[in-house]
């Protein structure tokens, strides 16, 4: 890469052969918060120059599973672990003409290790938080759990968990159900962490992106807009099997709305209204969390998309966390919550970050702070 940029890659954590290095032709990322990340290395291959076989290939490197972890810098800043990855797949083609011939490496995050076995499993007497650490600290994961409480237990008395399907697909379902986030990440201290809860917008931001602000100016394309039909009332019902008595769940206004912009974006008049049906909840307090979960994703209505100048921001921008927005009027700048960057690294040294961003709020708190004096909000 450049001398502004540079990355490190190991394969079953030992640092990757020089042949391997030399032959890197791309290397694609992508950090999403409501899918598997995944990365893909595409790498050149070629006849040997003893005739027998092809270099990369034949050297059986990205087997099955074999782990990669790739890291990253920006400028003198020390590098940081981007992504831990497990080969899935390997897609090779074989041209005739000098230099057509190219491997493309494609390995998911660490969920596919919980993606390996189906099961039909009872959880009794246990919170969806309580299955969530469970499933985390397994001894065929050992991840460090990163867990906040769902508060209500299915007591096996009246309604057990049970898990039809792999630990990931589990999980993912008592996530939606809770309106939280389900994700397996590397941090910057190389330690694997299994995430369950709700997203996390209000924290620290992790930078200004910077939109036609002459020399502060740090992403190169932005585009946003509002999505103003959502759901923003949810309602739904059951019944008790034990009483018959009816157990309601409804929804009218959205969460996390706060601290991100001056005006939530679910309106208060002439409400689009959806009624939730097929859920098999038997609580009105399990309805009532799930219906809250549907109004809430639908208030993150404005969406934004761009690209990242990565020199000139200085830094790799993360999914799955605050960012603030700076240049691009007093409707969509402010903060937002990455939803996506693909990171993509060609073998010339070019390092480029596509974003997708989300709020669930519009205009400005004027509590902003956009760590520049000079930071003009239109």
């Amino acid at each position: 890469m450049s001398s502004a940029t540079h990355y490190s890659l190991t394969i079953n954590d030992v640092p990757a052969p020089a042949s391997v290095l030399s032959a890197v032709k791309q290397i694609d990322v992508e950090d999403h918060a409501s899918m598997a990340d995944m990365m893909r290395v595409r790498l050149a291959t070629a006849v040997r120059t003893d005739g027998n076989g092809w270099t990369v290939l034949d050297d059986t490197i990205f087997t099955r599973l074999t782990k990669l972890r790739l890291s990253v810098a920006v400028g003198a800043t020390p590098l940081a672990p981007l992504l831990e990855a497990y080969v899935v797949d390997i897609n090779t083609t074989f041209a005739s003409a000098p230099g057509g011939s190219e491997i493309i490496v494609t390995a998911m995050d660490p969920t596919v290790l919980m993606h390996l076995e189906e099961k039909v499993k009872p959880w009794p007497d246990m919170a969806d938080s309580d299955v969530a650490s469970a499933i985390f600290s397994d001894a065929a994961y050992r991840f460090s759990a990163v867990v906040e409480p769902t508060g209500l237990s299915h007591q096996e008395n009246d309604h057990t968990l049970l898990q039809r399907g792999t630990d990931i697909q589990f999980l993912q379902k008592l996530a939606a159900r809770n309106g939280y986030e389900c994700y397996v990440e590397i941090n910057g201290d190389g330690v694997v962490q299994g995430h369950f809860h709700p997203p996390r917008p209000e924290g620290a931001p992790q930078g200004t992106l910077t939109v036609n602000s002459g020399s502060a100016t740090n992403v190169d394309k932005f585009r946003a807009r509002y999505d103003m039909l959502g759901p923003t009332v949810a309602q739904g019902a059951t019944i008790d099997a034990d009483s018959g008595d009816p157990q309601p769940g409804d929804a009218a206004d959205a969460t996390h709305a706060s601290g991100m912009g001056a005006q939530a974006t679910t309106p208060a008049d002439r409400p689009r209204k959806v009624l939730l049906s097929g859920l098999g909840m038997t609580q009105s307090a399990e309805l009532q969390r799930y219906a809250q979960s549907v109004v809430d994703r639908s208030s993150w209505s404005i969406h934004a998309e761009g690209e990242l100048n990565t020199v000139g921001y200085g830094a790799v921008l993360r999914a799955k966390a605050p960012v603030m927005v700076r240049g691009v009027g007093q409707q969509f700048s402010g903060r937002y919550y990455v939803v996506r960057v693909l990171h993509t690294i060609t073998g010339d040294g070019n390092w480029t970050q596509k974003f997708t961003l989300h709020r669930n709020a519009i205009g400005l708190t004027k509590r902003e702070d956009f760590r520049s004096d000079d930071a003009l909000a239109s």
